[in-house]
């Protein structure tokens, strides 16, 4: 979450959390990919505060989200406002899990803030992007999971 944890390590932990708690929250299987999700799309973004300097997005294709939400409410009638709703919550409790799993090598218990969600691609200022996974998921969508670090960090 900050520079003390090697890219390669964060890479890993991102990955694992991010296929795991989709599998767990939605029965969306991820895969690796070399491309990334294309319009129309959603970003949802948290920054990490008090002892990290650093910050996650997640930019997804809208119907990957809306997938999301739609196994989570079990229902397929949802509502542009619901999958906002479901992505943010969804990427709190990812968020969550990649500060726990994270926890062992830095002794450091994160905080971070609220998510918040953007159409289209967010990338926060002053931040360059230091590991970027990128996942498909057998037609239901595409996403993009970054990590930002402060410019010049």
């Amino acid at each position: 979450m900050n520079t003390a944890v090697p890219r390669e390590r964060m890479a890993e932990v991102l990955d694992q959390v991010m296929r795991d708690i989709t599998r767990q929250t939605a029965g969306i299987e991820l895969q690796p990919s070399s491309d990334g999700p294309e319009e129309p799309l959603c970003t949802v973004y948290i920054a990490f505060v008090k002892d990290f300097q650093t910050s996650l997005s997640l930019c997804a294709e809208t119907s990957l989200f809306t997938r999301l939400a739609q196994c989570m409410m079990m229902t397929d009638q949802v509502l542009p406002e619901d999958v906002e709703a479901v992505a943010m919550e969804y990427f709190n409790v990812l968020c969550g899990h990649i500060a726990a799993r994270l926890f062992p090598d830095t002794k450091v218990a994160a905080r971070f803030t609220v998510p918040a969600f953007y159409p289209g691609l967010y990338a926060p200022e002053g931040y360059a992007e230091q590991v970027v996974l990128t996942y498909s998921s057998d037609g239901i969508g595409r996403a993009r999971l970054a990590c930002h670090f402060p410019c010049g960090a």
